[in-house]
């Protein structure tokens, strides 16, 4: 017969386990909402750049076809998937200023935060011919 029965109740033997799964659960939800914060801002700068390269064109060919092509081909080939399909682009050629725009929503990987919405502008001096 066990002469301590009661002790044998308040022993804390598998309380490191719990420690551990709740510490680790809490470490891979951080690493989880920084890996993702990562990406939202590889996704920007790929915006970033297909604007500006868009803008370049159009300010080249005055065509505002043109510019959204360009920014088209530079996002197909820097974003893909939902990333990419969550973009939205347009261009306005002005008088003297060629104005790409564009907006995306990048999904959030994590609970209880909220979607990365981007907004954007990138300008280029349009080209006269001489």
């Amino acid at each position: 017969m066990d002469s301590f029965p009661a002790d044998r109740g308040l022993t804390d033997r598998g309380v490191s386990s719990v420690q551990f799964l709740l510490a680790s659960g809490l470490g891979l939800l951080v690493f989880l909402a920084m890996a993702n914060l990562v990406v939202a801002q590889y996704g920007r700068g790929a915006l970033r750049s297909a604007l500006d390269q868009g803008a370049r064109a159009g300010a080249i060919s005055s065509s505002p076809e043109d510019c959204v092509d360009r920014i088209e081909g530079v996002l197909s080939q820097l974003l893909g998937g939902r990333m990419g399909d969550s973009v939205v682009a347009g261009c306005v050629i002005g008088p003297d200023v060629v104005t790409a725009s564009g907006r995306a929503v990048f999904d959030s990987w994590t609970p209880f935060a909220t979607d990365f919405e981007i907004e954007m502008v990138a300008q280029a001096t349009r080209e006269m011919p001489p």
